[in-house]
């Protein structure tokens, strides 16, 4: 058995060895050790401090943008729009500023906003159950409003795509065409809010010509992306031009733009929560009417800055709507 002072001479020895490293450790530490240690602390103080700094120059060259698209919108937007009719198109959890901030822009363009649509959890569902309850829903819709659906309903995201071709016919009229009675629009609308798959705010009692899709909020990746790309292609067929609009959190790989990016069929904006973004929406609507290709506006890298939708007013005298509407600038 092992007595007393074995234990007692233990103990003291691990106290003398932890002693012996410290004063060894100490002395080591104050030569080059400690030396190259304090060379490489104040290294990255400097770098820190150099990161710090252009951080805030950043952040100020952002909101110094942010102010001058805020004071260059009513010299930028009017007539720009006039006399259009633009609908909303919004995912349940898009960024309230996206939608709010599009909203005055569009105003300021001279367009009429004829309402809201919100896409709720369930349109984005592509589970069995939901995307057998909604293809039918759809086709009855259709069958009711006498639409042709599309040829293929079948894989992950059938259902929504007919469901979004009745929605797109039910907001929107084709240029130089005739649209949905009012009555079968409703009908749709109406029969689509029931189901919860939608909701509708803003009245929407006439069809528009133009929409925007405002993708949902958050950083990526994100749910639904392919559902809202069939979305946004319908709004497109179904109008005269369409864009995909998202916050800037918003982009990137995994998202909806992102993922409309690389289809190719629409318009994208992935800065639309600035005031900068929501001019170049703006601009972008006016692009489609005057008949120009899609393109990707923004900040992400598949994105291109310049070159950009030009505004169509000079800066004096200031136009009036019609003349404004009439010269474009797109050339």
């Amino acid at each position: 058995m092992i007595d007393f002072k074995y234990h007692l001479v233990s103990i003291i020895a691990v106290f003398l060895a932890l002693a012996v490293g410290l004063v060894v450790g100490a002395t080591a530490l104050s030569g080059p050790a400690l030396a190259l240690l304090q060379k490489a602390e104040t290294r990255v103080n400097h770098e820190n401090a150099a990161l710090l700094k252009g951080r805030q120059a950043l952040q100020n060259q952002v909101s110094a943008d942010q102010l001058f698209g805020v004071a260059a919108a009513p010299r930028l937007l009017p007539g720009l729009l006039a006399d259009q009719k633009v609908v909303l198109v919004v995912a349940s959890n898009a960024v309230g500023t996206v939608t709010t901030g599009l909203t005055t822009a569009l105003h300021q363009a001279g367009a009429t906003v004829t309402g809201t649509v919100t896409l709720n959890q369930s349109f984005l569902d592509t589970s069995g159950a939901n995307e057998a309850q909604l293809k039918a829903l759809a086709q009855k819709l259709a069958n009711d409003a006498e639409l042709k659906l599309p040829a293929q309903l079948s894989g992950n995201v059938g259902a929504q795509q007919a469901a979004a071709r009745v929605l797109a016919a039910s907001l929107l009229i084709p240029p130089g065409g005739q649209g949905l009675t009012s009555a079968a629009s409703q009908s749709i609308l109406s029969g689509l809010s029931q189901a919860n798959y939608i909701t509708v705010s803003g009245g929407l009692s006439t069809p528009a010509q133009l929409a925007v899709l405002v993708t949902p909020g958050g950083p990526p990746p994100q749910t639904g992306n392919e559902v809202l790309v069939k979305t946004a292609i319908e709004l497109w067929n179904a109008g005269s031009g369409t864009v995909m609009a998202g916050a800037v959190q918003s982009a990137g790989p995994g998202s909806a733009i992102s993922a409309e990016t690389s289809a190719g069929q629409v318009s994208t904006v992935d800065n639309a929560d600035t005031a900068l973004g929501q001019i170049m929406t703006v601009q972008a609507l006016r692009q489609l009417l005057d008949h120009k290709h899609p393109g990707q506006f923004g900040i992400v890298p598949q994105a291109v800055p310049t070159p950009a939708p030009t505004p169509s007013v000079t800066p004096t005298p200031a136009p009036t709507p019609s003349t404004s509407a009439r010269t474009g600038g797109h050339k």
